[in-house]
C-alpha cells in the first residue's frame, strides 16, 4: 500500500493526481483504469478542497492498495461530514445550460469506478474508490 498526505489546496491537486497515477501503475492497473480512477480522485479531492474545507484549509490523506480484483484508493479528510453516496443522481435531461449547477462530480466518481464507499470514522470522512480490472 502507498500512502501520503497533501495540503487541501488546489495547488496540491496536480501532484496528488500524478502520485495516484504512478501508484496505480506500480500496482498493475491497466492504462484505462488509471485514467478512470484518476478522474474520480480528481473530482473527490476537488470537492473536498472547495466544499469540505473551503477557506479553512486542512489536510487530505490518500492511499492506493491492490486488491484481489483491482485497486482501492482511499481518501481521508477532517472536513465536515459529507456522504457522497447519499447524493441523488443528477438530472442529465436537457442541455447543460438548462440543468442546475453541481452534482456531476459525484456522478463521474460513480461512473468511473465499480464502487464508491463512504464512512465517517473517528472524526474523518473516509471515501473508498474501488476499481476492478477487466480480465
Amino acid at each position: 500500500m502507498e500512502e501520503w498526505t497533501i495540503t487541501a489546496g488546489l495547488a496540491s491537486l496536480p501532484g496528488a493526481l500524478d502520485r495516484v497515477a504512478a501508484a496505480l501503475q506500480r500496482l498493475g492497473a491497466p492504462a484505462k483504469a488509471v485514467q478512470e480512477v484518476e478522474l474520480a480522485v480528481d473530482e473527490a479531492v476537488t470537492n473536498i478542497i472547495l466544499y469540505g474545507y473551503g477557506d479553512a484549509g486542512g489536510r487530505i490523506s490518500l492511499s492506493c492498495e491492490k486488491t484481489e480484483k483491482g485497486v482501492v484508493v482511499e481518501i481521508r479528510d477532517a472536513a465536515p461530514a459529507f456522504d457522497p453516496t447519499a447524493a441523488s443522481a443528477p438530472n442529465l435531461e436537457g442541455g447543460a445550460d438548462e440543468r442546475p449547477i453541481g452534482g456531476l462530480g459525484i456522478h463521474l466518481m460513480r461512473k468511473m469506478t465499480d464502487a464508491v464507499l463512504y464512512e465517517h470514522r473517528e472524526g474523518e470522512n473516509v471515501l473508498r474508490l474501488v476499481k476492478h480490472f477487466e480480465r
